[in-house]
């Protein structure tokens, strides 16, 4: 079965008869789909098309009555379907006339001219009047006759070359006649059938058709004839005797590729593996300002040109520019002109030229290259029909939507590795000054962000100065007030600083506040609640906006709702920041802080065994994670470490010393977690300098505990002493801090080896908790006093201590619960119960790697080792012992000396070797 929509709609059986349709606009349905074959056509649009954009009230039960109707002739290979949201006519192209239409007219390209002439005119014959010529209304003609008109007029004018070129000229005067009646300013037309006439020995009726073209263009359009038409008539004035077919040079419009070009090689295979061998294909180039996009498209560009015999196109769509970008209509007549149109012949509106381009490609091998575009809707007019030709794009922005809706391959440019930035500096300054200063360039790179057009720009100015050190450079670009302005070209206006101002620019009024507000965050990357908390506004607005700065590339997804963002790019937002009013920006940093504090604070509470919960912020924020768990509170924790870290000395520079000691206290039980003791010390003194400040005496007693744990843990005992007497002075009857400064006293002492004071001093201790009725403290108590009794030879009670401490644990997980694993462990292990030492230390060592306690996970790995040594010898006892030797030499404590010294690792490179917990 065939539908027929050139000439009258027909729906014609596999029999070759017509099936009768009924109603007007039953045809207009059937057309309607099978113009948008094998797609889906929604019911809102069948709607519009069929009533000519006014619908009645019933005209959707009467939508449905048509397609009930058409379901019922249609067979044959040819179905109507529904799919939402409407309606789907499916079936082989060839089952409609307009696809085979063009089918043929693309074979024909391909063709000899034999060949050729029969193909087009089996798809000329395939025409039978006006298109859709009995379909009611306009709106469905109006949406295809341009193009499928233009399509029929480019057939005639192939069919006039074929003929003449195979000295047929006479077989081509009566249709070229009918085309340019209808025609008569088409000059292609026209240009040929003077010529035809004048192979035919009819001189004066070719001259006589040129001078009456000629006045007519001059009247309607006051133009004068194209080269093309003056071209046959100088033939015809000249008496040449031998054919001449007008000759179509291919446009070749690639500009010359970037000098210095260098790496790349991974994206080239990229660019290729996606597009080569594809139909239709359309590559899709995105990346930030200066990256180098267009000179990557260029450089694969040149290297596939020669497989585009039918040239190559490219239009600057300026679409971040300084100007308005490239309005699609002005790059489609400049793609129509090369491709051989006269101004006269070129459509007025934007449908009709769109319509001639894709006319012009049908069947053509064309590459096509539209750089710097703005949107989606300035590349779609100049995408081509034809399924040979392919298209390159390139973008600041992401243009998503030509992914969804045309399938593009969209591909991200990256900065340049370290080795293809440092060949860059290379070609631009020559081998022998690159090799003097190898670390100020390696530098270099660095500080220009591995971006080719900082990188270019670095170079130039190096190379204009021939005396100058690359380090002298480097000194420059140090100063983060004036990299950027280094970094640019001012008499060109152009630099890292403007390409990315025209970004800016370009932003909605929320993106572009969000994006100066982040000129205040100190880190290179954030989530969406923290620029919530940056502009006080709920977290789903402020994922819109962060999309939309990725969208414009200036921000990064790293990871799903997490942004980062270039040193250059960072620079950038100080610069905008510091336009805004200093009240503001104060205010924002403020809400910045108190969001930090706020989840930490609740991240805290699931780390630490004693937490105080902080007051009430200044600025509580509006959306914040919910961290319902250790795991939970521990990720974030390492996710926003380095964040924390800035945070905290926004605080400290800014002499906020109550947001410095909570900030210094949530990272220390960080941490205390992971084990890091230099950390440790260096957050306590910044906390206890801050607390004493401003007089908090439970801040100060907290910090003074704090450090006299982790001084003790260093082995600097008689510090930690000092720290824990002066915190427990400073209790004032607060039983609860009295309590943990004699536990961490006691602890201290241990570590001396004061054993006997150590004991007396965890008794009192045990007493306290026991008498303000906390478990986990006495548990805790209960360990350390079980350690006392295993320095002192006496396992069994050692054991009896620990086995009563993991009773008096919560079910939550704790650190202490996983240190007292290690002392029910060892206890064992002094008993000569090697099974169950080993049993305790696993457990330990699995908790402890759940709860992300490296320092505990470092004790077990050893100790399993030391276990296995004894009992199944040192290839048993070694992977234990190298995944202890690892984590601390990760936390960089002394007693990794002792492990290496086990493995006779001392000098050796450490094997990459650990096991899992069991």
């Amino acid at each position: 079965m065939r539908v027929n929509l050139l000439g009258p709609v027909e729906l014609v059986s596999a029999g070759g008869d017509a099936v009768r349709l009924g109603a007007a606009k039953r045809r207009t349905v059937l057309a309607a789909l099978a113009l948008e074959l094998n797609r889906v056509v929604s019911g809102d649009r069948l709607l519009e098309l069929v009533w000519d954009g006014s619908p009645p009230p019933q005209a959707k039960a009467a939508l449905q009555g048509h397609i009930a109707q058409l379901r019922k002739v249609l067979s044959g290979g040819v179905a109507l379907v529904t799919r939402a949201p409407g309606y789907v006519l499916t079936g082989e192209r060839a089952a409609v006339d307009v696809f085979r239409f063009e089918d043929l007219l693309a074979s024909a390209r391909e063709a000899a001219d034999d060949d050729a002439v029969r193909l087009l005119r089996e798809a000329l014959a395939l025409w039978r009047g006006p298109l859709l010529a009995d379909v009611p209304g306009d709106q469905l003609r109006e949406a295809v006759s341009a193009r499928l008109e233009e399509l029929r007029l480019v057939a005639v004018q192939e069919l006039a070359t074929r003929l003449t070129r195979l000295d047929r000229a006479a077989e081509v005067v009566s249709g070229l006649r009918d085309a340019v009646d209808a025609n008569p300013l088409r000059e292609a037309l026209v240009s040929r059938l003077v010529l035809a006439l004048h192979w035919t020995g009819r001189q004066a009726e070719a001259l006589a058709l040129y001078h009456r073209t000629r006045e007519r263009l001059a009247d309607e359009l006051g133009v004068d004839p194209g080269p093309e038409l003056r071209e046959a008539y100088q033939t015809v004035l000249a008496g040449d005797t031998a054919p001449a077919t007008p000759v179509e040079r291919a446009p070749a419009q690639l500009p010359r590729e970037h000098r210095g070009f260098v790496g790349r090689e991974e994206e080239l295979s990229d660019l290729g593996a996606a597009l080569i061998g594809q139909d239709s294909a359309i590559g899709l180039l995105v990346g930030p300002a200066g990256v180098g996009k267009t000179a990557l498209a260029l450089r694969w560009a040149h290297g596939v040109a020669g497989d585009f015999p039918d040239g190559q196109l490219f239009v600057n769509l300026r679409g971040f520019d300084e100007t308005e970008p490239l309005d699609p209509r002005t790059a489609l007549i400049g793609f129509l002109r090369a491709l051989g149109l006269t101004d006269s012949q070129i459509a007025v509106d934007l449908e009709g030229q769109a319509a001639q381009y894709r006319s012009l490609l049908a069947g053509r091998r064309v590459l096509v290259f539209l750089d710097n575009a703005r949107s989606a809707e300035q590349v779609r007019p100049l995408l081509p029909g034809s399924p040979r030709c392919l298209v390159l794009v390139t973008s600041r922005h992401r243009l998503d939507d030509l992914v969804v809706t045309e399938g593009a391959s969209s591909l991200h440019v990256p900065t340049l590795p370290e080795s293809s930035a440092e060949d860059l500096l290379t070609a631009l300054l020559g081998r022998q000054r690159i090799e003097q200063e190898p670390d100020a360039v390696a530098e270099l790179v660095e500080l220009c962000d591995r971006l080719p057009l900082a990188l270019r720009i670095a170079g130039a100015r190096l190379a204009s100065r021939p005396r100058w050190t690359i380090q002298s450079l480097v000194d420059e670009l140090r100063d983060e007030q004036g990299r950027l302005s280094a970094l640019s070209l001012p008499e060109a206006g152009r630099g890292v600083h403007a390409a990315l101002a025209v970004s800016y620019r370009e932003l909605p009024e929320g993106a572009a506040r969000l994006f100066r507000r982040l000129g205040l965050h100190p880190g290179t990357d954030l989530d969406s609640y923290t620029a919530a908390a940056l502009l006080d506004i709920n977290v789903v607005s402020a994922r819109t906006h962060l999309r939309t700065l990725a969208y414009a590339n200036l921000l990064h997804e790293s990871t799903p709702d997490r942004y980062s963002r270039h040193d250059l790019v960072r620079l950038f937002t100080h610069h905008l920041a510091a336009t805004e009013s200093e009240v503001d920006n104060q205010v924002a940093t403020n809400r910045l802080l108190d969001y930090y504090l706020h989840v930490a604070d609740r991240a805290r509470a699931h780390l630490s065994d004693h937490v105080r919960p902080f007051g009430p912020a200044e600025h509580r924020p509006a959306s914040f994670p919910e961290l319902s768990s250790h795991a939970a509170a521990l990720d974030w924790f390492t996710l926003e470490e380095a964040n924390l870290g800035l945070a905290l000395d926004i605080a400290v520079n800014g002499g906020q010393r109550e947001r410095t000691w909570q900030l210094a206290l949530c990272l220390d039980a960080f941490h205390f977690r992971r084990g890091n003791r230099l950390d440790r010390l260096a957050l306590c003194r910044i906390g206890l300098a801050a607390a004493r400040s401003l007089g908090d005496r439970h801040a100060e007693a907290t910090f003074l505990l704090r450090l006299g744990s982790t001084l003790a843990d260093m082995g600097r005992i008689d510090e930690a002493i000092e720290a824990c007497t002066r915190a427990a002075s400073l209790a004032d009857g607060d039983r609860h801090l009295e309590l943990a400064a004699l536990a961490n006293l006691g602890y201290c002492l241990m570590a001396d080896d004061q054993l006997d004071r150590a004991q007396e001093t965890i008794l009192e201790a045990l007493e306290v908790a026991r008498e303000v009725g906390d478990n986990r403290s006495q548990a805790s108590i209960q360990n350390n006093l079980a350690n006392v009794l295993l320095r002192k030879h006496q396992p069994e009670e050692a054991l009896r201590h620990a086995t009563e401490a993991l009773g008096l644990f919560p079910s939550a997980p704790s650190k202490a619960h996983t240190a007292t694993l290690h002392t029910v462990g060892a206890a064992s292990q002094q008993l000569g119960r090697a099974d169950e030492a080993l049993e305790s230390y696993r457990a330990g060592l699995a908790l402890a790697a759940r709860l992300g306690d490296r320092y505990q996970e470092a004790l077990c790995h050893r100790a399993i080792g030391d276990v296995l040594e004894q009992s199944e010898g040192q290839a048993a006892a070694r992977p234990h012992w190298l995944a202890a030797l690892q984590l601390y030499r990760d936390l960089r404590l002394p007693d990794a000396d002792d492990v290496a010294r086990k493995l006779d690792l001392t000098t050796l490179p450490l094997p990459d070797h650990r096991p899992h917990a069991s």
